[in-house]
């Protein structure tokens, strides 16, 4: 059984309390009740307890179901709305988040802040929780972007945490296929401020797109993965820093094939990583053994509905269990779905482990991920709304039981 911390409150319900309150004291009540002879007094007032607890059973199953029908996660619980679409139509669509946990226990997420979904003017931003993720700072945005700009957008986001215990933060930016860059940011007090970093190996078109975990490699210092953009071409690169992420060593090519979005890690001697397709009806798989002097391939390792898109594939070592491998898949179907996959490190045999999120009503939705905060316990992000306007950054505290 998987455990899980609910925060939910849909105050679309308290009217239905309210009248379930309002049944009990003035249609039910003991001082109507006095007023009749015996028998008709015990009569009405059974009568009343029965409509009273039948109220009380259907406003119980009303507020179950609606609170599924907001944002459910069957297995886990529902998430709640942590950083809220700004009232400001330039920055009103948040996407695309990364979260970590600082070494203070800040928790760090980042995402960028537009006006739409992806040619929409995109700013990197950052909100910081220092309760738990029980609350989160406003978005600061790190970076401005728009179409007067050589590079007008912000996409693709690349966090982790150096051995130093700074967090590093990277950023594409672009200009339709024409021109592409990234940007780099480090921060040494847990988030509360971001100084830049030397990207210029990987930008200015020599790159495209950074995605995912900014991971340690064992005598190769940080790492970050991306994917190439036109005019560079196409496939799936990663790159080095050896100091801490202040500076970056250029692009090494892992495959030329034409994958997106890959989520790379370091797991008991082996560097491995999911990809996708751009029809992305599945995630892919690349490992390699020798630290990346060569890669092996593995097709569909991780599908769900093969009929619908599975955008932004997410991988984890568990710092509890470092054999073990965590994955969150997502299905743009109509039932918006986020799974939880877990394998063994040795075997890579993966499983489906539980329904994460399940939010129908967003036209926009997914590129989930998530940071370990102890023990069994992990805080999960992901974005959900309009496609075309608002849209807000979710968060959910889990537990993830060994087995």
């Amino acid at each position: 059984m998987i455990n899980y911390h609910q925060h939910r409150s849909p105050a679309f319900l308290s009217g239905t309390l309210r009248e379930a309150t309002h049944f009990s004291k003035h249609k039910g009540g003991r001082r109507a009740c006095s007023l009749a002879p015996p028998l008709a007094h015990g009569i009405r007032c059974m009568k009343n307890t029965i409509r009273h607890a039948f109220l009380l059973l259907v406003t119980s199953i009303v507020l179950r179901m609606a609170v599924l029908n907001v944002a459910s996660g069957s297995d886990f619980g529902p998430p709640r709305v942590i950083v809220p679409a700004p009232d400001q139509s330039r920055y009103q669509h948040l996407s695309w988040p990364k979260v970590i946990a600082a070494s203070d226990g800040t928790i760090v997420t980042a995402f960028i802040a537009g006006r739409k979904h992806v040619n929409g003017d995109g700013c990197p931003a950052v909100s910081l929780s220092r309760d738990g993720g029980e609350s989160f700072s406003s978005p600061r945005i790190l970076k401005h972007f728009d179409s007067s700009m050589r590079y007008q957008h912000g996409a693709n986001l690349a966090l982790g945490k150096a051995t130093d215990g700074a967090l590093v933060l990277m950023v594409m930016a672009f200009t339709d296929d024409l021109r592409n860059n990234i940007y780099g940011w480090r921060s040494e007090d847990h988030g509360a401020t971001w100084a830049r970093t030397d990207t210029s190996a990987l930008g200015q078109n020599r790159t495209g797109s950074v995605f995912g975990h900014v991971f340690s490699v064992p005598g190769k210092g940080l790492a970050v993965c991306g994917h190439f953009r036109k005019p560079k071409g196409d496939g799936v690169w990663i790159a080095y820093s050896k100091d801490h992420g202040k500076s970056w060593g250029p692009p090494h090519v892992i495959t030329t094939r034409k994958f997106f979005e890959p989520a790379f890690v370091f797991a008991s001697g082996r560097l491995l990583g999911l990809v996708r397709e751009n029809s992305a009806h599945a995630y892919h798989q690349y490992i390699s053994d020798d630290l990346g002097e060569s890669w092996r391939f593995h097709p569909k390792v991780i599908q769900g509905d093969a009929a619908v898109v599975h955008p932004s594939p997410f991988v984890v070592v568990d710092p509890a269990n470092p054999g073990r491998l965590l994955v969150l898949q997502s299905e743009r179907s109509d039932k918006r779905e986020i799974y939880l996959w877990q394998a063994d490190v040795d075997t890579l045999r993966w499983r489906r482990r539980g329904l994460l999120v399940a939010q129908p009503d967003a036209e926009d939705f997914g590129y989930p991920w998530m940071t370990h905060l102890g023990g069994n316990d992990w805080f999960v992000v992901y974005y959900g709304g309009e496609k075309d306007g608002p849209n807000s950054i979710y968060g959910m505290k889990i537990t993830i039981p060994s087995g």
